[in-house]
């Protein structure tokens, strides 16, 4: 367990620093403090979050799932590993962006990145049948997800910069990151969640909505491609993609529904606040993917680049950050019962729902100067948020957060 509690508070530090870089990022627009390229911080704030945060945070909860109490004293040296690419990543790419030491070390995390995977992947066969599969299939889409940064070496050097091409391989990667190994190890977690509590489960109804992920997935890379106008058949494909995508939650309901409805979870507090918030960022995601098939929204979606920020923020900010500070607080891993953490989950949340009305609302202040200004405020209160909720002190038992 204290291997567990360190590498979940070393990703949340990189929560905060990713916040302070998002937070910098506003004010360069308007008001910069240092002389630093805005490409090169957007960056570094992107693979903070990703390899830093959320990455780190499936680490920590699958080293649990993994050991509890038992010290996986290999996996626990991989992390550190990890740590040293994350931090030479956060040295150097607001300094040169995309270049030979940055791209040492974000390689350096992929290399990593595929030991985990195949020693997870030999581990996972201790779960139950639905949580190991759906571990799985993420492990194999962080190993697909890391075809994209590979490509862009030879687009770059072949003068690709900015290409087509170029952008379908970073759309390409962080499809699979977040549509893939996220979402999929973040199920697994639900799944072994209702194992360890014995809870009993429709398991066909699990395996039901994995084939319909995975199909969706599959499919719904073709979203990622509409930006660039192909032929209708794409749009069908896409299309049907996200359709899967909307039908893959109806077997998903339908099995957590009742385990709800009959308290064999009695979530109360701050989970269930945690956990209202991720039902709804959810749903958002998949109804926006969905629509985004239609040829006139993907092609708004296109030219207005901060619609595309608030979706991401919406997934990686609404949906997948308070499902892991739910998942953990459920665990007794992260107590949130103090005074000072709830109100920093509130901060927190307000920040998300502030940052996001003011990013789609983009189109009608127009890029001015008070709406990068009423961002970087927005930007502080969320890291206020995040300070509050530092995971500081010893965890709880589970039975303190039922």
């Amino acid at each position: 367990m204290k291997q567990t509690i360190t590498i979940w508070k070393t990703a949340f530090l990189f929560l905060i620093i990713s916040a302070v870089i998002g937070a910098l990022m506003r004010l360069q627009v308007y008001d910069p403090l240092i002389k630093v390229n805005y490409q090169y911080l957007l960056h570094t704030h992107s693979h903070v979050v990703l390899l830093g945060w959320i990455f780190n945070a499936l680490i920590a909860a699958v080293h649990y799932m993994m050991f509890r109490e038992e010290k996986g004293k290999k996996y626990f040296r991989l992390f550190i590993l990890f740590q040293v690419s994350v931090t030479g990543m956060l040295l150097s790419f607001p300094f040169q962006g995309y270049a030979a030491v940055s791209i040492t070390f974000s390689t350096l995390h992929i290399l990593l990145s595929y030991i985990w995977a195949v020693w997870t992947w030999k581990k996972s066969k201790a779960l139950s049948k639905t949580a190991g599969a759906f571990v799985r299939w993420g492990l194999f889409y962080l190993c697909l997800s890391t075809l994209g940064p590979f490509s862009l070496g030879p687009i770059i050097a072949t003068g690709g910069t900015g290409s087509d091409w170029y952008y379908m391989a970073i759309y390409f990667y962080l499809h699979f990151f977040y549509n893939g190994a996220v979402i999929f190890i973040l199920l697994a977690m639900l799944f072994w969640f209702l194992d360890d509590l014995k809870i009993k489960y429709d398991e066909a109804l699990s395996l039901a909505s994995l084939k319909l992920m995975n199909i969706s997935c599959i499919l719904g890379l073709l979203l990622s491609a509409l930006w660039m106008k192909p032929h209708w058949v794409v749009y069908v494909i896409a299309g049907i993609g996200g359709l899967v995508q909307v039908l893959a939650i109806i077997p998903l309901a339908r099995l957590i529904k009742p385990i709800f409805q009959q308290q064999l979870i009695p979530v109360s507090g701050p989970a269930r606040t945690l956990l209202k918030v991720v039902i709804l960022a959810f749903m958002l995601k998949v109804v926006l993917q969905a629509i985004s098939a239609v040829p006139a929204i993907a092609e708004l979606a296109s030219q207005v680049r901060y619609y595309t920020i608030g979706y991401l923020h919406l997934v990686f900010i609404g949906l997948v950050s308070p499902f892991l500070l739910a998942w953990f607080n459920l665990t007794g891993l992260y107590p949130l019962d103090s005074k000072p953490k709830r109100i920093g989950l509130a901060v927190f949340l307000i920040g998300f729902i502030i940052t996001e009305l003011i990013i789609i609302s983009q189109v009608q202040l127009g890029g001015s100067f008070s709406y990068f200004r009423a961002l970087f405020v927005a930007s502080l209160v969320l890291w206020a948020g995040m300070l509050l909720l530092f995971p500081f002190g010893k965890p709880g038992s589970r039975m303190a957060h039922r």
